[in-house]
């Protein structure tokens, strides 16, 4: 407890510290003059994607309970996660946008093991697509086959094949959890041995099998894509013209690894860095890859604020979250 009671401080000191460097380097006034030329009919569009990202994930969502049997309106799972989104970006880490869907969902399914189950299988679906798209990319820049070079660290080429590695791990146990379960759990102690048995259960129950297992990952992958395609109309938005669409490849997957490291807030900090990393290789000026930056997290924020009209209007209920369950299994990723 002393030491997650440690950790925000932590992680506010290093994300906020990386932020006051970079843009005392790069000047708050041409950060602000990159931010008045921005184009905001592309920023609108970018808005409209945004939306559209969210909801394809409610859909992936919504096809992992439907293969199961749980027919929930998408209506409502959108909103949830809408809220969801709202809590992770404005509230408290205490309130995360996880254990709101977790918590919203088992009321409405009754086991809240298997509402965190699908919200696990969710989450990582996602991060295995995310990582295969950021392999692949560096795979291309690495061999050149575009005759585009891109420098890339060897700890940020070693970091992102390292979490690919541990998302597609994490997908087999979780394929095999009944099997590990029954091979490995004698030798736990009982009372680690039941609620082990009932996460093995529900992820065993929710990991989706053929052509579902192929639908969800499509489906995956387009979000993911479509992430990539917001960096890149963001990046036109901002004049950014010189930067090629592999950059954004590279650039967007890596953000979003590095900033699962629990050292930033709302992976602010590491954003900032990749980005300078990033596009100084095409010439692109620290100011305006820092604008860039601050638009694409601005873009999150403001879609994310439909979630708390959800909340607002009594579409999701925050005490739920904070409660404790005792068969919920932890969906943080």
């Amino acid at each position: 407890m002393r030491w997650r009671s440690l950790l925000f401080p932590l992680r506010v000191i290093v994300s906020g510290g990386l932020l006051i460097y970079l843009i005392w380097r790069a000047d708050p006034a041409k950060i602000w003059q990159s931010w008045k030329l921005a184009d905001m009919r592309l920023i609108a569009l970018v808005l409209v994607l945004q939306f559209a990202g969210i909801a394809l994930s409610a859909a992936k969502w919504w096809v992992l309970l439907w293969t199961r049997g749980q027919r929930q309106p998408y209506s409502w799972m959108l909103g949830a996660y809408l809220a969801g989104q709202f809590a992770n970006n404005f509230l408290p880490t205490t309130v995360g946008g996880d254990a709101l869907r977790v918590a919203q969902l088992g009321r409405r399914m009754g086991s809240y093991s298997q509402a965190s189950a699908s919200v696990f299988i969710e989450r990582l679906t996602g991060f295995l697509a995310l990582s295969l798209i950021a392999c692949l990319a560096l795979l291309i820049s690495y061999i050149n086959v575009t005759g585009t070079s891109l420098v890339t660290t060897p700890a940020l080429r070693w970091l992102t094949v390292g979490f690919a590695l541990a998302a597609i791990a994490a997908m087999v146990v979780s394929f095999i959890a009944p099997r590990l379960q029954q091979r490995f759990g004698k030798w736990l102690p009982e009372a680690a041995r039941r609620p082990m048995q009932r996460v093995a259960d529900a992820l065993a129950d929710y990991a989706p099998q053929g052509r579902w297992l192929a639908l969800v990952l499509v489906m995956s992958l387009l979000f993911q894509l479509l992430w990539i395609v917001i960096h890149v109309v963001c990046g036109w938005a901002l004049g950014i013209t010189a930067a090629p669409l592999l950059l954004y490849a590279v650039m967007a997957p890596i953000t979003d690894i590095l900033g699962l490291a629990p050292i930033f807030v709302n992976n602010l900090g590491a954003r900032e860095v990749v980005f300078t990393l990033y596009l100084s290789q095409v010439g692109v000026p620290p100011e305006t890859a820092l604008a860039l930056a601050f638009t694409i997290f601005a873009v999150r924020l403001v879609v994310s604020l439909l979630g708390g009209l959800v909340i607002l209007f009594g579409g999701a209920d925050l005490s739920a979250a904070r409660a404790p369950r005792q068969d919920a299994l932890s969906t943080e990723l």
